[in-house]
């Protein structure tokens, strides 16, 4: 589990944890608080040092193993006899609680493990009413206390600490300062001898790398060959063993750090290369499909031109072996009469005419030898051989180790050929460069935001418009026909990955084609998977899919140069939807435009008027362009107004104010500022006057964002799992959400039709979920490409991208969506 300390939000308290430090041993124990709210959360989890981490109770006879985790001895032998059965052999271990790292102990059972000193021997004597000198023999009452040698001091050996030049570098304080501070009086106790019990440990051996007592050094020690020392002797360099050790672990995790980092990025680069490879698969598929269909168009009318060509024929044959009927049934007709009623004469007379006729009709028979046949042939095996030949293949680094002149890259996946002999490759080291109709799938400058990704040729495509390509609703005349071609796709795609509709596409031939009554009830069939229900109790249920959202662009990463941030606490959309980020522990202001090119940056580190101190949240006042920043300054809080260019204009002082949670500006220039420590509200003029505040602790738990749509004021209730609608005078009017749909709401935006936009990141995804004014739930969209933790803030842009701020992430995302605007 992921927890952050109070510090990392409140530097303050990071100070004085330091400050703590140079109190030695003076133990001030401090847990980590759980994070999952806009603020500390009171439920997360402390660690307490003094308490065992199996049973739970006081540490009794602390026993340390080798990854330095103590616990009770009892526990530990219980655990040591139930893992290992026969805890007596030479191979017996125990498997830490905490860590599982393994701890040999063999036959010398839990004897082996040495004891946590540091738990045991150090006395709590805060509540002692007289406390004398540990480090003479006078036992006069002690005044203060070492922390370089642990002992409490009277007058003289404090003196002593003061002005003797053996004790320059320790460090005394007054008892009385500590009590006053609430700090924790101990001593320690000396350190006794497991072999020679009464015995205490006063030198080292570094033969053996142990403690030893006056005993050990007559027997188990004695000899040349044993160098040992008095433990004073040894301190120094025994500290500055340690020290080496500890810098050198640190040095560790810090690359251990780098390490992660770079893996998390490989992570998100991963997902967003799997991503572009889909498009890419979905793309080339479409494309295939329009030349097969193509193929087909041209077969079907070669098979009409075939068949008309022998129809013509036929029936001309046809029309020919009639006439010669007709002819015959003629000569016949009037042949069988001549006979029947003709004389003799008559008969001698007409017989050559009649004998010439029926003669050359029978010589002149026509004949149709010819047969007609129109068969389509193909050969399905060869053409499916051809398609995966040719389809794609997958080209990882590891393919890259074969290419001679190609440098070899950290091996993350084994080739997988899907086919073989493709122009299509997808790397993490060259800049992307995507076909025309891939950039429609994308709609903007990839080049600066998905740097690990490259497309090297596409498979051919039908018919792209590479003007249309380049805007940002590629092949469609109006934002009404690019959303009902994604609707319609949407509705009739099986697989969960949005895919971008197969260009052209135009509204009348959606309407008016073979295939409207097909498109329609696409449309009406999202319509009825969109339709919510509700529960007799009130609470939504889910009857839609959860849409997915592509990336767009992502840009930003953890430092201190342009384009970097640190914990970035809040965002807004400028007068032409630049994007203006709250870099919070870079103490400054950065602009983007809405592709995430950087423009400039504001704010010098101070808490003095125009300086900016942990800037928490930022909006804009739309009839001036002004900033309106939310900072920390010498109280709590502060808001300071600067010019659209970043100069200091004015502060107003908002004391009144304890942690500004939401931030906005109405259509008449009004700022509202939403406290999340007290649920309030408060209307404040340009000039630093307020207006009016209303509070709404009666209706939510804890504010996170805010929202203002016309006299309607919507504000996140983080634990409360919704939205509160407030009239701009303070009246409840309604809740929007429910904990299984909008679980713990950190942002919100309001589109110009009305529709409220709710995101949150619980689960480390991304999630939108789309209500009408009234509540009822239209839609959801979730981005399962990347991995995101405490988001805040959320924005739609004209196009009906969705933006959002990754605080702990340090990064800015935009999203594409299906949203109708």
């Amino acid at each position: 589990m992921m927890c952050t300390t109070a510090s990392e939000d409140f530097p303050e308290s990071k100070e004085l944890n330091e400050k703590s430090d140079d109190f030695g041993d003076i133990a001030i124990f401090e847990g980590s608080v759980k994070m999952c709210g806009t603020e500390a959360l009171e439920d997360g989890l402390l660690v307490d040092p003094d308490k065992c981490g199996m049973c739970g109770g006081p540490l009794l006879v602390s026993r340390m193993l080798h990854c330095l985790h103590s616990f009770c001895e009892e526990c530990l032998d219980k655990k040591l006899v139930g893992e290992g059965g026969d805890a007596g052999t030479v191979d017996a271990t125990i498997d830490c609680p905490t860590c599982g790292h393994e701890t040999k102990v063999g036959t010398k059972k839990l004897a082996a493990l040495p004891l946590d000193v540091t738990k045991t021997n150090i006395a709590d004597v805060s509540n002692s009413s007289s406390l004398h000198c540990t480090s003479c023999t006078a036992k006069e009452v002690a005044k203060s206390r070492c922390n370089t040698c642990h002992n409490l001091l009277c007058n003289h050996c404090d003196s002593a600490h003061h002005y003797m030049r053996c004790f320059e570098s320790h460090q005394v304080v007054a008892l009385e300062d500590m009590r006053k501070d609430g700090i924790k009086i101990t001593i320690h106790k000396p350190l006794e001898c497991d072999i020679h019990k009464g015995e205490n440990l006063i030198y080292y051996c570094n033969t053996c790398s142990t403690t030893a007592c006056n005993e050990c050094m007559k027997n188990e020690h004695k000899g040349a060959e044993h160098h040992a020392e008095g433990i004073a002797d040894s301190e120094m360099r025994v500290r500055q063993e340690i020290k080496a050790l500890l810098s050198e672990s640190q040095s560790k995790v810090d690359q251990l750090m780098k390490l992660s980092t770079g893996l998390n990025n490989s992570l998100e680069e991963l997902a967003h290369q799997r991503s572009t490879a889909r498009d890419l698969i979905n793309e080339s598929y479409q494309s295939y499909k329009a030349v097969l269909e193509k193929c087909k168009d041209e077969a079907l009318t070669k098979l009409n031109e075939l068949y008309h060509e022998r129809e013509l024929i036929i029936m001309k044959e046809n029309d020919e072996v009639g006439k010669t009927i007709g002819n015959f049934e003629d000569a016949r007709s009037y042949t069988t009469r001549l006979l029947e009623i003709s004389t003799v004469p008559e008969i001698m007379y007409l017989k050559k005419t009649v004998a010439d006729r029926l003669l050359e009709l029978n010589n002149n028979t026509p004949k149709f030898d010819e047969t007609f046949q129109i068969e389509f042939c193909t050969d399905f095996g060869s053409f499916e051989a051809m398609v995966k030949e040719h389809f794609g293949t997958f080209r990882t680094e590891k393919s890259r180790e074969s290419s001679p002149g190609v440098p070899a890259l950290a091996p993350l996946t084994v080739t997988q050929p899907l086919t073989n002999g493709c122009n299509t490759s997808i790397t993490n080291s060259s800049p992307i460069s995507l076909p025309t109709s891939m950039q429609s799938s994308f709609d903007g400058d990839l080049s600066g935001n998905m740097q690990n990704f490259a497309l090297a040729q596409s498979p051919p495509l039908p018919q792209v418009n590479t003007a249309a390509a380049a805007s940002a609703m590629p092949g469609f005349s109006s934002i009404a026909e690019y959303n009902l071609a994604q609707l319609a796709t949407l509705a009739e795609s099986t697989n969960s990955a949005a895919t971008s509709p197969t260009p052209p596409f135009n509204l009348a031939d959606f309407l008016t084609s073979d295939t409207a009554y097909k498109n329609l009830a696409s449309l009406a069939k999202l319509g009825l998977n969109t339709a919510p229900t509700t529960n007799p109790n009130g609470t939504h249920t889910r009857s839609n899919k959860v849409s997915p959202m592509q990336i767009r662009s992502k840009f930003g990463q953890l430092g201190p140069n342009k384009g970097q941030f640190n914990s970035p606490h809040g965002f807004c959309l400028g007068l032409e939807e630049d994007i203006i980020v709250a870099d919070t522990n870079n103490h400054r202001i950065q602009v983007f435009d809405k592709s995430g090119a950087f423009k400039f940056q504001f704010g010098t580190s101070g808490k003095d008027e125009g300086q900016l101190w942990y800037p928490r949240k930022v909006a804009v006042m739309r009839t001036t362009g002004k900033y309106v920043v939310c900072d920390r300054g010498n109280e709590r809080s502060r808001m300071q107004i600067f010019t659209k260019n970043g100069h200091f204009l004015k502060k107003i002082a908002i004391r009144y104010i304890d942690i500004v949670a939401g931030l906005a500006v109405t259509g008449h220039g009004e700022i509202v500022a939403v406290d999340s420590v007290s649920p309030t509200v408060f209307i404040i003029s340009e000039s630093g006057e307020l207006i009016r505040w209303f509070d709404c602790s009666d209706f939510m738990r804890e504010p996170s964002d805010i929202a203002i749509h016309g006299k309607e004021f919507y504000v996140c209730d983080f634990k409360g799992h919704n939205v509160v609608v407030f009239s701009d005078e303070g009246h409840f009017l309604r809740r929007i959400g429910c904990e299984s749909i909008t679980n713990f709401p950190n942002g919100i935006d309001i589109s110009d039709a009305g529709d409220i936009l709710i995101g949150d990141s619980h689960g480390n995804r991304f999630h939108v979920a789309v209500f009408s004014r009234d509540g009822c739930l239209i839609s959801e969209f979730e981005c399962p490409y990347v991995k995101v933790s405490r988001c805040c803030g959320l924005k739609i842009t004209s196009e009906g991208y969705v933006v959002t701020l990754a605080k702990n992430n340090h990064h800015v995302l935009v999203l594409n969506t299906l949203y109708i605007l």
